[in-house]
């Protein structure tokens, strides 16, 4: 537990990072303008700098030990006995080698890949130095540093901190801020007037309280910036090194594109490298992703492995192109049942969507049979409702020939795709309903194939589907076929989780010949979340999700956090936190997105009050089981914090 000193430490160092206004404003009538380098125009992707000293041995031979305690201690000792204001890195690792065996220039270099590898640029602070230079002020970067000073100038130009007057690094000069007399030097060397001078930096004593005690004016900037979450904690330097290099190189305000590239992007970059793996390890060299989910996970998959040696496919298919034209093999109510949604409550509409058929054309035989386009199930009781499956009788014969029709283009399409041999696909999940259409597909026609499916989870209701044809599926989250002890980690918000794979594009509703070309085409419908030839607010958010999301592949690419075994869950984690235990800001940014699945369209989190619901408790269950994220109904419903995913998990007994 921190001491009170401690505490009261912390305090002064935390606090919103000012804006570029108010940077622009202290130094409106200032002339020359100095930085300090590390935590204000640098930042470490770490927690604190020692945790640099974690990486070090990824730089060295596998066969040299090396010592983080033994390090800090070699500084501490260097720093006592030294003669000089400040003392060098080789000065540091001299006194090391007195306690460890090793090889200087060599232990030198590894802390400097080290050091290279999480210093980034300060955002803010970058963007406030860019203004200083374009608008002709003189800028200086003064620092208390051991590093030496051929190593921070590549380091700073690497980072686009370039066109200043000169470097002052402490143990190039021998002389420290911490003393004031590196200020000093700066002032006289440079024939400074003070009252023109203004100093930014982090650090209080050396920072602040020496650049004022010199006569110039100072800006104390926040060590820990308010309100940076640590998305995955820090309970080993993998996860404490990503949490913070989320937070630090996050170039973009907008709370969507922020949700992209912290919580996101991360789980999309985990899930590609997975695949890709495995891929590699099974010799598997053609790979088709699929559409809508599909299209996000190709961009990825494209960007991090464009040369390997396995083709990437984007192959247009949705449930309903690809379950339609076997229809007319078997189409028992039975069927129809182990293909729809597997909600307790089945919709008259995801029958239609299911079969193929467009409700309202059907209107009429709706109301014979006492029903309406809106009228819904219960799962448990519907196979017994006469009417019903009277009903269904009826259009077996609509639902054959219209199958009929679509498995023939479909089929033209698969060819002409070139779907055959061995083979992955690649889809978000759950149970491998689409894995099974197209190899009941390609069985029919007697296409050779060998399918491995790769998806985000494998539900527990896979079994309806590999009860009627084998299938060869693996689960990157969760996995219920290979995994006895496996646990739905999305269920209760599982039509938040989809919305954030969105292509903007409509669903594939099937497949035509492109007169005199022999060329079969893929039909879309409409894009749900374009109206009136306009963007919603939904389309517009996902999309700067997406944006954020591939910002974070695209930097991380070359990055050390590859060289960190990161589980799925640990990845997860920043999504389950949104889904599972959702904030206020949480339920503001995704409770009224509207979800469509099946031909049904229903709000993420948009409960009615809790008084209308004491007086109509059906309408609660209804509205709940309607809910496709359950956690944030919840939330959104009583408002208070609770353990909501557990609540839920409480009434899944009462399916």
């Amino acid at each position: 537990m921190k001491n009170l000193k401690g505490i009261i430490k912390d305090k002064r160092n935390t606090g919103a990072m000012p804006t570029l206004e108010k940077f622009s404003d202290l130094a409106r009538t200032k002339k020359y303008v100095s930085f300090d380098i590390f935590d204000t125009l640098l930042k470490r992707n770490v927690t604190t700098p020692s945790d640099v000293f974690d990486l070090v041995h990824l730089y060295l031979p596998s066969n040299v030990k090396y010592s983080k305690k033994i390090r800090i201690e070699a500084e501490r000792i260097a720093r006592k006995n030294s003669s000089t204001e400040e003392i060098t890195l080789k000065d540091i690792y001299t006194e090391y080698l007195k306690y460890v065996p090793g090889d200087l220039n060599e232990l030198v270099t590894a802390e400097l890949k080290a050091e290279e590898s999480v210093l980034v640029a300060n955002l803010p602070i970058l963007t406030f130095y860019q203004k200083c230079v374009e608008l002709g002020k003189k800028v200086y970067i003064i620092s208390d540093m051991y590093l030496p000073q051929n190593f921070i100038e590549k380091v700073l130009s690497q980072n686009g901190i370039e066109n200043y007057e000169k470097l002052y690094v402490s143990c190039e000069m021998d002389s420290t801020k911490r003393t004031g007399n590196l200020f000093e030097r700066y002032l006289q060397e440079n024939s400074i007037d003070v009252k023109y001078a203004i100093h930014i930096g982090d650090s209080w004593n050396s920072d602040y309280k020496q650049p004022k005690l010199h006569g110039i004016d100072a800006v104390h900037i926040p060590l820990i910036v308010k309100n940076q979450e640590l998305v995955y904690g820090h309970q080993n330097i993998g996860t404490n090194y990503l949490s913070n290099y989320v937070n630090k190189t996050m170039s973009s305000t907008n709370k969507y594109y922020s949700f992209g590239y912290r919580k996101f992007g991360p789980f999309l970059w985990g899930y590609v490298k997975w695949i890709h793996s495995d891929l590699v390890r099974k010799g598997i060299s053609d790979v088709y992703f699929f559409s809508r989910d599909g299209f996000i996970m190709k961009k990825a998959y494209d960007l991090l492995y464009p040369n390997a040696n396995i083709k990437s496919h984007y192959l247009e298919v949705s449930r309903r192109s690809l379950r339609v034209p076997i229809l007319w093999l078997d189409n028992n109510f039975a069927t129809i049942l182990g293909m729809v949604s597997p909600s307790k409550r089945i919709s008259i509409r995801s029958i239609f969507d299911c079969v193929g058929l467009r409700i309202d054309d059907y209107v009429d035989l709706l109301s014979r049979y006492n029903f309406s386009k809106d009228s819904s199930f219960d799962r448990s009781i519907i196979e017994k409702d006469t009417n019903l499956i009277n009903m269904y009788s009826e259009l077996k014969d609509d639902i054959v020939k219209n199958s009929k029709i679509e498995y023939r283009n479909m089929v033209e399409y698969l060819k002409q795709q070139e779907v055959s041999g061995k083979f992955a696909i690649v889809d978000i999940g759950w149970s491998g309903g689409m894995q099974r259409f197209l190899e009941q597909t390609l069985d029919k026609l007697n296409i050779k194939h060998d399918i491995q499916g790769y998806y985000i989870g494998v539900a527990d209701y896979y079994t309806r589907n590999e009860k009627v044809h084998s299938l060869n599926l693996k689960g990157y989250l969760f996995d219920f076929k290979n995994d006895e002890n496996a646990k739905d980690k999305r269920s209760s918000f599982v039509g938040l989780f989809e919305t954030l794979f969105l292509e903007q594009d409509g669903s594939v509703n099937n497949y035509y010949k492109v007169a005199d070309t022999g060329i079969v085409a893929v039909k879309r419908l409409p894009y749900e979340y374009v109206v009136n030839g306009k963007e919603t607010f939904e389309y517009k958010s996902v999309k700067e999700i997406q944006v954020g999301a591939m910002d974070f592949i695209s930097s991380v690419n070359n990055s050390i956090l590859n060289n960190f075994d990161y589980s799925a869950d640990c990845l997860f984690e920043g999504l389950r936190k949104t889904g599972q235990d959702p904030t206020k800001n949480d339920i503001e940014m995704f409770g009224n997105f509207r979800f469509y699945d099946e031909g049904e369209d229903e709000y993420l989190a948009n409960p009615k009050s809790l008084v209308h619901y004491i007086f109509n408790i059906r309408d609660l269950k209804t509205d709940f089981l309607s809910s496709r994220w359950k956690t944030g109904f919840l939330k959104k419903l009583l408002k208070v914090k609770l353990p909501y995913e557990k609540m839920y998990e409480w009434l899944l007994r009462f399916k």
